[in-house]
């Protein structure tokens, strides 16, 4: 964990799809942030400059035109960002390749990944999205991925959604903490689990927010529906790429919360 509070790298490609999850994080208490970098991949301005799943060093005019306008791009929201905060440090790096994301990540410094997802169909998501998902979910330590639909309202609290297991590894309350403005903890958990439930929040050292537990029956959509009316959600879960087509449309699922335009963080356990 660096020293800084929390320092994230947001995902760009210069589409309002992407730059939604900056305004979400500039423009909202949601996430606690001292320091962003701004990581552009170029890909909308030419079709030659068009991201790669594999490096392609670019020596062309074309090429470097796309580089000139991206700069400029980044320039406007660096400077959008200094106006909401001038406190907070950002950097950029402009790269030809997804794949650098990793290169980045490798070095250790950064706190979390941030994206932002539009959803236009189950067949585009299952085909396309899910494995671009599942890729960084494999590079990403912690990854917090925002529906293009979020709708933050300021007026509302801050609740995060844990889909509660006996087998899933140890939750680190204190990153929760550490990166995000958390009001509240809500545990989903199914009818057979209460006990089992009961005695794990009573076993949490330390409760620095409200935790409660809620008992979803078949009609989970109306659950769901009345939290977001009451709620700011975030939905928390272990980094695990979904290897099984029809998980994709489970319940839980990515897609089905996506859907219901709720922010997902994978965490990661190391």
């Amino acid at each position: 964990m660096t020293k800084i509070k929390n320092k994230i790298l947001i995902i760009l490609d210069g589409t309002e799809d992407l730059e939604n999850s900056l305004r979400v994080i500039t423009e909202t208490n949601l996430l606690k942030c001292d320091q962003i970098v701004l990581f552009f991949i170029l890909n909308p301005f030419n079709p030659i400059t068009k991201g790669q799943e594999k490096e392609v060093l670019y020596n062309d005019f074309v090429h470097d035109h796309g580089r000139r306008l991206a700069s400029l791009y980044i320039e406007k929201l660096e400077a959008m960002i200094y106006e909401k905060n001038k406190t907070i440090k950002v950097t950029h790096n402009l790269v030809n390749s997804f794949e650098n994301i990793k290169r980045r990540l490798g070095l250790d410094d950064i706190d979390m990944t941030v994206s932002s997802i539009k959803v236009s169909s189950k067949l585009n998501y299952a085909f396309k999205q899910s494995k671009n998902i599942n890729h960084l979910i494999s590079m990403s330590k912690n990854l917090l991925i925002i529906p293009y639909d979020f709708l933050y309202k300021s007026n509302l609290k801050n609740n995060v959604l844990i889909a509660y297991s006996e087998n899933d590894p140890p939750i680190d309350f204190d990153y929760l903490n550490h990166s995000f403005n958390i009001d509240k903890i809500t545990f989903l958990y199914d009818k057979k689990s209460k006990l089992k439930m009961d005695k794990f929040i009573d076993d949490i050292p330390e409760k620095t927010n409200p935790i409660e537990s809620l008992e979803i029956s078949s009609n989970l959509s109306q659950h769901i529906n009345i939290l977001n009316e009451d709620y700011n959600l975030i939905f928390l879960r272990e980094s695990k790429k979904i290897g099984n087509f029809w998980k994709n449309f489970s319940k839980y699922s990515n897609y089905y919360l996506f859907d219901k335009k709720i922010p997902l963080f994978f965490w990661n356990e190391s």
